[in-house]
């Protein structure tokens, strides 16, 4: 009987391991896609920012800097009615266009910039995140995209492992 009852407990110990989300995986990439859609200030942005809404589409890559750059996450936010929705969480298919934004940074300024520790600005003139796109785009939202690094601290992720 105790056996059986450690069986069970150790094999749904490890199912929870085998379906965790690691950070900067495809389902992180779909559950940050989601917060993104549930975030106004990013939603609004295709209203409230002219430079957001000089391209239809932006799509955002990001990846772990102590894990490998060809395992990068997508998001495809797309401007549509006004609002900028995140359309495509998931691995990173397209390819980077001049409209588009890359951004790593280790597991541990991750971390830090999903608790709010710092924001945008510091993480940048800090080199804790490093950051390629049109830089006018960013700049005239760092509000939103402050609240876009604080979304990375509301998902519960392994970080001890790479995707």
């Amino acid at each position: 009987m105790k056996k059986a009852i450690l069986t069970m407990g150790l094999v749904g110990i490890l199912n929870s391991f085998a379906n965790a989300i690691v950070m900067m995986d495809a389902n992180y990439a779909r559950e940050l896609c989601s917060l993104w859609d549930q975030t106004p200030a990013l939603v609004g942005m295709a209203s409230s920012s002219s430079e957001w809404r000089g391209a239809p589409v932006r799509k955002l890559f990001l990846y772990r800097k102590d894990c490998s750059p060809s395992k990068q996450i997508e998001l495809y936010i797309q401007n549509m009615n006004g609002k900028a929705e995140c359309v495509y969480g998931g691995w990173a298919k397209d390819r980077r266009t001049g409209n588009d934004f890359l951004m790593y940074a280790t597991t541990k300024h991750w971390i830090e910039m999903g608790r709010g520790e710092y924001g945008p600005m510091h993480a940048m003139l800090f080199g804790e995140l490093s950051f390629s796109g049109p830089k006018f785009v960013a700049m005239a939202n760092m509000g939103p995209f402050s609240k876009f690094l604080r979304l990375l601290g509301r998902i519960p992720a392994q970080t001890n492992v790479c995707p």
